[in-house]
């Protein structure tokens, strides 16, 4: 006799739970392994970038976490928000604790607040202070708003309202006399 498996109570058992902690624990793990890996080999990996290099053999990179994370490393940092993708990491890891322990260990709504603040923030921030760069520090997102901050209130004016949003987030934060 085969026995049936609801999916509402497969949701709640704490071993899925565990499961899912886990496999985010080891995301969050190896996005960090890859990041930080194509900090130091994204001159040689950058002209090999192609959707076929996730399933392709015959492709050699240099990062730690082969072809995978030379791939997540390229969409995250060069595509995506630059040095900011490490806030990615963070998420993973603070969803992969909570499920894994079965409790609120770390605030979840706190770390997407600072996800969704500190990407575009973050991003910008690299992307004006390396400017001309060959690594993408900021990525396509901080270069790309970087660039209409500056058609629209200059440079000088960017700057300020980078500088008014760290002071922002400093005040917001510890409050200091």
């Amino acid at each position: 006799k085969e026995e049936t498996v609801e999916v509402k109570q497969l949701l709640k058992d704490e071993r899925t739970h565990k499961i899912a902690g886990s496999i985010l624990l080891l995301l969050a793990f190896l996005f960090f392994i890859a990041f930080t890996s194509y900090l130091f080999t994204w001159g040689e990996d950058q002209d090999k970038f192609s959707y076929r290099m996730l399933l392709a053999n015959d492709i050699k990179v240099q990062n730690l976490l082969g072809t995978f994370g030379a791939f997540i490393s390229e969409i995250f940092i060069r595509h995506g928000f630059g040095v900011a993708s490490y806030l990615i990491c963070t998420t993973f890891f603070v969803l992969g604790i909570n499920l894994f322990f079965g409790k609120k260990v770390f605030s979840v709504f706190r770390n997407i607040k600072y996800l969704i603040i500190g990407l575009p923030v973050i991003s910008v921030a690299a992307a004006a202070i390396f400017k001309g760069s060959q690594f993408p520090w900021g990525g396509a997102a901080g270069d790309l708003i970087r660039d209409w901050m500056y058609k629209t209130v200059g440079e000088i004016g960017t700057v300020a309202i980078l500088i008014v949003a760290v002071l922002a987030y400093v005040i917001w934060r510890f409050n200091p006399v």
